[in-house]
């Protein structure tokens, strides 16, 4: 037994009398099941015209499969035009959902079917959700793009999670796409917050960098963080701020140092991005680079005038952050463009102290050499020199390296006092045994 819906009545069970003979109900409310419905969708499914015309009746029209799908529903998912437009024709209603919340429109919109797109459009779909022109961009369909934007759709258009279709585009690196919204005049520096999958659009999207700042990126900041080089040359273009910055004040070169994206840095720089610039913690782009060991990103930070020896919140320099990651390269590099071996960070600590508490014995040799063994007897707040700090972690091999070097003497028997300190702790472990 159907259900019948009347326009502006109520549903009633049972059978309606039409010029004496009874007549199923309309099946619009209800998935049907029978053998006939089966064949009507079947032959929608395989593009066959034909076969439909010879089937199909008037209450058949929006006839639901178990999913709630219409017959306009399927041959739009399938790009079947020839059948969008019978369907249409015979007064098919475009704005049934399936069980999904999905129209005709919004199957063809997410399957790429730009004609069917076209079809539905002309046919009175509504064009009232975001997520069409979302879809275009995800699927770097510029075609479907524009003809969504002469339809009426909105640059500016949100989705549930605030997101609009050119943050899709630049996450997704749809470069086509990106550029029809752009000339559609999207807003270049509105903030987004990049999300893992959005349940609407039925298509997974990367996933946000938590290791960065998930809030208040422009898409310029996106485009950064997935490498995208071509997209920030066309944002920056279009007229996206360069210096735009985060609630951590990163900067899109930021995102790309840290990262290591050289394509994305590349047309940052090239377009006067500021190279020396501080986020919260007062780190430079070429801060995160050393921190990362990467060292191409670090280069080309300092071909563009970067500061070897700019000081972060704890004054710690690029040099400092490297040697303490244990970046033998990154050291390298910063030395040869002047790095001071001798910067000392809030504590009073060297490069030299970080690299012998690691244990890093090539890093601590090259830093001996720059420096010509000057700074070997610098002392931290603690008053401790790299000795000591050799000492206390048990790395007997740098003990050997930094008296070779000319470390004071007199510290051997600070040394010694810990050595014995050591040994006679270890006997009593044994003894207790």
């Amino acid at each position: 037994m159907f259900i019948a819906e009347k326009p502006g009545g109520k549903k009633h069970k049972g059978a309606l009398k039409k010029k004496g003979k009874v007549t199923p109900l309309s099946r619009a409310a209800k998935p049907r099941n029978d053998p006939a419905a089966v064949d009507i969708f079947a032959a929608v499914a395989k593009g066959s015209l034909p076969e439909l015309e010879k089937t199909l009746k008037d209450n058949d029209l929006n006839v639901r499969n178990p999913s709630s799908e219409t017959l306009l529903h399927l041959a739009a998912a399938h790009g079947h035009l020839s059948i969008v437009a019978y369907l249409l024709s015979k007064g098919a209603r475009t704005g049934v959902k399936d069980s999904k919340g999905r129209t005709a429109l919004h199957r063809a919109a997410q399957k790429g079917h730009g004609g069917a797109v076209r079809l539905l459009l002309r046919g009175g779909a509504s064009m009232n959700q975001h997520t069409f022109l979302h879809m275009a961009a995800l699927r770097d369909e510029s075609s479907l793009a524009k003809m969504l934007l002469e339809a009426g759709a909105s640059t500016e258009g949100k989705d549930e999670r605030g997101q609009t279709a050119l943050s899709y585009a630049v996450s997704q690196g749809s470069e086509n796409t990106a550029k029809v919204l752009l000339e559609a005049g999207a807003t270049v520096d509105s903030n987004t917050v990049e999300r893992a999958f959005n349940t609407n659009l039925g298509i997974r999207t990367p996933a946000a960098d938590t290791a960065l700042n998930q809030a208040e990126q422009t898409p310029l900041h996106v485009a950064a963080l997935r490498n995208h080089g071509a997209l920030v040359g066309l944002l920056v273009s279009a007229g996206a701020r360069i210096n735009a910055v985060t609630k951590d004040s990163a900067t899109p070169l930021h995102i790309a140092s840290h990262r290591g994206h050289a394509d994305a840095a590349r047309q940052l720089l090239h377009h006067k991005a500021p190279v020396n610039a501080q986020d919260k913690q007062a780190k430079s782009p070429l801060h995160l680079a050393a921190e990362q060991g990467h060292r191409t990103l670090a280069e080309m930070l300092l071909k563009a005038k970067a500061d070897p020896n700019a000081q972060d919140k704890e004054k710690k320099t690029p040099l400092h952050a490297a040697a303490l990651r244990g970046h033998l390269s990154i050291v390298e590099l910063l030395l040869a463009k002047k790095g001071r071996a001798g910067a000392k960070d809030m504590d009073g600590c060297t490069p030299l102290h970080y690299a012998t508490m690691k244990g890093n014995t090539d890093i601590l040799k090259l830093l001996l050499a720059s420096g010509k063994n000057k700074n070997i007897n610098d002392r931290n707040v603690w008053r401790k020199t790299a000795l000591h700090i050799a000492a206390e972690h048990g790395h007997g091999e740098l003990i050997n390296v930094l008296l070779s070097h000319g470390s004071s003497a007199s510290l051997m028997n600070h040394i010694f006092g810990i050595y014995i300190k050591c040994s006679c702790l270890i006997n009593i472990v044994f003894e207790l045994f």
